[in-house]
């Protein structure tokens, strides 16, 4: 009886877990005006498709994360400098 019922129990959680998905997608509401410091940046992301503007949100060493425009000549030069890191 305690297996069914621990058994009934796990499915319960995890049917619970599936219903709350993936996390949700971050989109940008604006642009970043500031010049970001190509030293400063360490990562970044491009945001999803679904989201109603194209950006890449870029992290720095602070943990600080910045919405930019992809087609700026600097954020162009920060991205190719992180993927030639990978």
């Amino acid at each position: 009886m305690r297996t069914l019922a621990a058994l009934l129990a796990l499915m319960l959680v995890i049917s619970v877990s599936a219903q709350h998905g993936p996390t949700p997608v971050k989109c940008c509401d604006s642009y970043s005006s500031h010049v970001i410091p190509i030293g400063k940046v360490v990562s970044y992301f491009t945001t999803s498709s679904s989201c109603y503007q194209n950006a890449h949100v870029l992290k720095t060493v602070a943990d600080k994360e910045f919405c930019v425009k992809p087609d700026l000549h600097w954020v162009k030069k920060i991205v190719d400098k992180l993927d030639m890191r990978t």
